[in-house]
């Protein structure tokens, strides 16, 4: 049996440089979502402009904004000259952990989206994203996409995704718009932060020990306290 889906997962982008080449309606798309990750956005527009992105640009929401045409360089526009220098992965230690992290944080790009009406050099930034190792999604190309942007229903700290693996985008929305009926009125994002605190104050805990069984009974605890009430009496 086939599962065409793809592997959701909550990708931490927070503090970590992302690429943005475009700047119309889908690269405006594209910043919004990465605003929300908390990550440093730059991009490289060409000479027209979308007025929210000048706006976002105004407000301190995008790390670099640059109004002209992409160029290769820019997918290493950040990255340092001195390198980490080993023969090999192996030779990695604790003396090499803190230039690893300033390397990840700081000089590479977690992420490429390409948002251009421009399908050869949309193909170009593509390969030269793949040569470099950088996950990359070609806007309106699924077969050139690391990843996808689905549409989005968020109350704050809950997230809920919805994807077709970028076959039909108006159907997730149409999707994401009847989940949002569903929950009107409801504070998710209090159910969110209680039991969010439950959980952390218990971690925080000293417990006599840290064996196995004793963090399977923390969470079954956990598990069955969630299970109590409604979804409707921890939101309120």
């Amino acid at each position: 049996m086939k599962h065409p889906g793809s592997l959701l997962l909550a990708w931490q982008v927070k503090d970590k440089h992302c690429l943005v080449i475009g700047g119309g309606d889908v690269a405006l798309s594209r910043v919004h979502h990465l605003i929300r990750a908390q990550a440093k956005i730059t991009v490289v527009s060409g000479p027209n402009v979308h007025p929210e992105i000048l706006e976002l640009e105004e407000k301190g929401e995008l790390y670099k904004l640059l109004k002209r045409d992409y160029e290769p360089e820019d997918l290493q526009m950040y990255e340092s000259k001195e390198q980490l220098s080993l023969e090999s992965f192996k030779d990695i230690d604790e003396s090499h952990y803190a230039q690893i992290d300033d390397q990840v944080k700081n000089q590479v790009f977690a992420c490429v989206c390409c948002c251009i009406d421009d399908p050869v050099l949309s193909g170009k930034v593509y390969y030269q994203s793949k040569y470099l190792r950088l996950p990359v999604n070609i806007a309106d190309k699924p077969p050139m996409c690391d990843f996808y942007f689905g549409s989005m229903f968020n109350q704050d700290a809950l997230q809920i995704m919805i994807s077709t693996n970028g076959k039909s985008p108006r159907l997730s929305k149409m999707i994401k718009d009847d989940i949002a009926k569903q929950f009107a009125g409801i504070k998710l994002n209090d159910a969110v932060d209680t039991l969010g605190d439950i959980r952390a104050n218990l971690r925080a805990r000293k417990l006599q020990d840290n064996s196995l069984e004793t963090i399977e009974k923390r969470m079954e605890w956990i598990k069955k306290l969630t299970d109590f009430f409604t979804l409707r009496q921890w939101s309120r």
